[in-house]
């Protein structure tokens, strides 16, 4: 079975392109919008028969800026797409996890009432990093329900001003770094110590995460009880946390290349497979269908390849 992990709905809005559109914005910056492409619950089954993907986990990706109504109304939508095709889809829930009461209420009814697997955050939820205490109500209401968090990349992280130039490294990278520095925050910051039975899923392999993690790993020897500045905020070394970590396997679109560059520091068992259509694959079915192919050619064992493209989601979900 193949599972989609990061597959994108939207609820439809007057006067907005039907596609994704990427931009060059005033200040410089090359600017992303998925449109009103991913409204259209038809385009997502054919996408998904033609790339031969089973089933998708809907997210929305939402703006910290849209209002609680907002977010109820997308909430609504997605979970009729899933009652109207209960086989072919599963959803994440949208909430304000920096949100107080009414956001804990929403997702309360999006997990109880609408059948919704997790809950889809941002990496600055509210503008707030992951480790920030202020999301400590937020772990503690998903510790309660016993749901997974699935974490997607900022869009347009703050303090990334050396990547702004007239190419596209700001769109490339800055989201990708950012989530990066997330997956550490998540780690060394206290919330997995605090909170030990939630299972985290980090979007877009974490970013640069199996490119930066031996080096991470030598400077915490070298730092020893240094690495802290005051008290440790974990008890455990910090792999104890980073092996606690699911990763998805979206962003890069067909990237055996990041597959093999993952698999030096995760686990087949904590990989899953994602599409993140539609801003990638979106009128490339087959383009992803045969990425889906040369994941099954890679030299591994056919159990660690099932596993990643689907067996883990199916596992986790209860598909």
């Amino acid at each position: 079975m193949i599972v989609d992990l990061e597959h994108h709905f939207r609820v439809a809005r007057e006067g907005v392109e039907p596609k994704v559109e990427r931009i060059w914005a005033d200040d410089g910056v090359l600017q992303y919008s998925q449109g009103n492409s991913g409204a259209d619950v038809g385009e997502h089954l054919d996408f998904m028969d033609g790339a031969g993907i089973d089933v998708a986990v809907l997210s929305g990706n939402l703006p910290n800026s849209l209002s609680m109504d907002a977010v109820r109304t997308w909430n609504d939508a997605c979970a009729k797409a899933v009652s109207d095709h209960p086989t072919r889809f599963a959803a994440f829930a949208c909430t304000k996890p920096a949100g107080g009461d009414d956001g804990f209420a929403e997702l309360t009814r999006a997990i109880n009432d609408l059948g919704m697997k997790g809950v889809h955050i941002n990496a600055r939820p509210g503008g707030e990093f992951l480790d920030s205490k202020a999301l400590w109500p937020f772990y503690e209401k998903c510790a309660e329900l016993d749901i997974p968090i699935d974490i997607h990349v900022e869009t347009y992280p703050s303090g990334f001003e050396a990547l702004k130039a007239p190419y596209i490294m700001s769109y490339v990278m800055a989201r990708e770094l950012d989530i990066t520095t997330a997956t550490v925050r998540l780690c060394f910051g206290g919330m997995l110590e605090d909170f030990p039975e939630l299972k985290i899923i980090v979007n877009h392999f974490g970013g640069g995460i199996a490119a930066i993690k031996d080096r991470m790993d030598y400077y915490v020897g070298l730092c020893g009880d240094d690495t802290f500045n005051g008290e440790a905020l974990i008890s455990q070394d910090w792999n104890h946390y980073f092996d606690k970590l699911y990763f998805n396997m979206a962003g890069r679109g067909p990237c055996i290349n990041t597959i093999k560059c993952a698999l030096t520091c995760i686990k087949p068992d904590k990989l899953m497979f994602g599409s993140d259509w539609p801003p990638n694959f979106e009128v490339d079915p087959s383009g992803c269908k045969k990425f889906i192919a040369d994941i099954r050619a890679m030299d591994l064992p056919s159990d660690d390849i099932e596993a990643m493209l689907g067996g883990n989601a199916v596992s986790m979900f209860g598909l």
